[in-house]
């Protein structure tokens, strides 16, 4: 059996600008002062992470950012979760499909690895009506670093489902460079796809173990994992 951890934010879907925009509104809100993202990168990063730099940015100290990211954090939560419309969500081409496909399937388990914290990403999901797809994952609130959550993914999914996935038995699929490091790191097998703001070329030569420019034809992504299992 497989595990197959999908990223969202470029992979599954795009909210289409309102995540940014909560996090202007909502650390804005908090800090007392207009806040801007420019110049900061969002793109497969943890939602922890990309607050830290924006943060920053604003020229908060060290002290000070630890002292507001709690509340920078659980405002944006707040902040997304109550603004976003299913309207403002868009999935990209065939991933209802091809996750209706594999959900059926005995031999794989599906679940998530994403940046997002954990209420956002189910937020993001429901909009676009995919959250029953998946019941765990490893989100940007259980680590700061990307590349912790692949090994926190697993044990949650052995704990959930009695299995014993390893590194060899897992694999990642997201639209960015940081979705191909991640993998390296924690051992996992890694599915690229072109569907986000990482240029196909740019993905290539990451060198992931499956690049596809987008999900419309399961048929490549099918082939990889059987040949894994």
């Amino acid at each position: 059996m497989l595990l197959v951890l999908f990223d969202i934010d470029g992979t599954l879907l795009t909210s289409n600008g309102r995540g940014r925009q909560s996090i202007i509104e909502s650390l804005s809100d908090v800090c007392g002062k207009e806040i801007s993202t420019s110049g900061v990168t969002f793109s497969g990063r943890t939602d922890p992470a990309i607050v830290r730099d924006i943060l920053i940015n604003a020229d908060f100290s060290t002290t000070e950012i630890e002292r507001l990211m709690p509340a920078c954090l659980e405002n944006y939560a707040d902040h997304l979760v109550d603004s976003l419309r299913p309207e403002d969500v868009t999935l990209l081409p065939g991933v209802e499909k091809l996750v209706g496909l594999f959900s059926q399937r005995s031999d794989l388990r599906l679940g998530l690895l994403t940046g997002n914290l954990e209420i956002t990403a189910y937020a993001k999901l429901a909009a676009g009506g995919l959250d029953s797809f998946f019941t765990f994952g490893a989100f940007g609130s259980d680590h700061e670093n990307r590349n912790d959550l692949p090994s926190l993914a697993i044990r949650r999914a052995n704990t959930l489902s009695g299995c014993a996935f390893r590194p060899q038995t897992t694999v990642i699929i997201g639209d960015t460079e940081h979705d191909v490091v991640c993998s390296r790191v924690s051992g996992t097998h890694v599915v690229a796809v072109s569907t986000g703001v990482i240029s196909h070329e740019t993905l290539e030569k990451c060198e992931p173990d499956l690049l596809v420019r987008n999900l419309s034809d399961s048929n490549p992504l099918t082939r990889f994992l059987d040949g894994l299992s």
